[in-house]
């Protein structure tokens, strides 16, 4: 009976799932890239603003369906189409970051802390992503796992979305530390160390 019972959750598999499941895997192919300019600006601060405002989105949206699982049941395959597309745009914008960085060497103080912080928060946020993205794939192709298996991959999607919440908030803080000049050695890059625009 249960036997059964699996394989007619198996059989009514939908196409997409597998379109998702793939798309997540070209999505890698962007890991090395890195713009460096679009429009005439910098990349990176114009692409992370993608990820800055949907991955604490997707960790929300991720929260309410694990903990109501048969949104995701429903919605699963939304979802982590969502959470590809946030992947796609973590990696686009640490790539450009890293190319940002590259620009700003010279102009940078030696062993910059705060950069080193950001980076590292960066990199730990395309992880989180990868990983929150895999699991939700696992998650939609679980019909044929036990449940046990589904419980772990609902508990690490809880504690991936957490961590994509918080690292993203951490990175933008760090990010935003730095171009506009909460730190004594830096000046801030609109105003060259001096007063703002309008005699503020």
């Amino acid at each position: 009976m249960a036997t059964s019972t699996v394989d007619a959750r198996a059989a009514g598999r939908s196409p997409w799932e597998t379109i998702v499941a793939v798309a997540a895997l070209v999505s890698l192919a962007l890991w090395p890239i890195e713009i460096n300019r679009a429009f005439g600006l910098p990349a990176h601060p114009l692409i992370i603003h993608v990820p800055v405002v949907f991955i604490p989105i997707l960790g929300l949206v991720v929260l309410a369906a694990m903990f109501k699982f048969g949104w995701f049941e429903r919605y699963g395959l939304l979802i982590t189409a969502f959470s590809v597309v946030c992947l796609a745009a973590t990696l686009l914008a640490v790539g450009a970051g890293e190319a940002f960085k590259e620009d700003l060497e010279p102009r940078l103080p030696m062993n910059d802390p705060t950069l080193h912080d950001h980076e590292d928060a960066g990199i730990t946020v395309r992880l989180t992503m990868l990983l929150l993205t895999a699991v939700l794939v696992g998650l939609l192709w679980a019909r044929r796992l036990p449940n046990a298996a589904t419980i772990v991959l609902r508990v690490l999607a809880v504690l991936l979305a957490l961590t994509a919440i918080a690292m993203v908030i951490r990175t933008g803080h760090l990010g935003a530390k730095m171009a506009w000049g909460e730190r004594a050695d830096i000046p801030s890059p609109g105003f060259q160390g001096g007063p703002p625009p309008g005699g503020g």
